[in-house]
């Protein structure tokens, strides 16, 4: 039941944010109780931070299986990245980092910390992939791999939130593409 919970919470938090979301929500979503949400979830950042782990550990691996993509170049990665956030947008699914960090001002010190993680493991990975690209002569950017890698991220959930307000989510992968494009060697 925790797994179709978070699986609800998690459609429903990228499509309104998690302060949309109500636990009453989560139980009509399950065919709940909402008192049973609670013996899972007791509040909501325990909620989004189960989120977040879940997220780290699904994308994490997805993302580490490209990285670790001897055959492909740095550009190749960026693309394949881009991609992911691609068929989450197709899902409706916005980057779960992005749609939870909207709102983060009302969250608790644990929750802030883990969205700081999560943030910080994800720029440490695509920095790899912008230093090799340097490194190889594949990536041509200024500035550091980190906030490159910083920047590439921001793009990817910019994109993702102005492909869905334009209602146009087939602009989100030739428009990352463009923005790899010029940054290839």
């Amino acid at each position: 039941m925790r797994e179709k919970l978070l699986d609800a919470a998690q459609t429903l938090v990228q499509a309104r944010g998690l302060n949309a979301v109500s636990f009453q929500d989560l139980a009509d979503a399950v065919g709940l109780k909402k008192p049973s949400v609670f013996h899972h979830f007791p509040t909501k950042d325990a909620l989004a931070q189960s989120l977040l782990e879940r997220c780290r550990t699904t994308y994490g691996a997805r993302y580490g299986e490209i990285l670790a993509h001897e055959d492909l170049t740095a550009p190749d990665k960026l693309r394949e990245i881009a991609r992911v956030f691609d068929e989450g947008l197709k899902d409706d699914h916005l980057c779960l980092l992005g749609a939870l960090a909207n709102t983060c001002g009302d969250y608790s010190g644990d929750l802030k910390k883990e969205m700081r993680e999560t943030a910080r493991l994800s720029i440490q990975r695509y920095a790899d992939v912008f230093d090799d690209g340097r490194e190889s002569g594949a990536l041509d950017y200024k500035g550091t791999a980190q906030a490159a890698a910083a920047a590439f991220l921001a793009m990817l959930q910019g994109l993702q939130v102005l492909a869905r307000a334009k209602g146009e989510v087939d602009s989100f992968l030739p428009a990352a593409e463009s923005y790899i494009d010029s940054i290839s060697a």
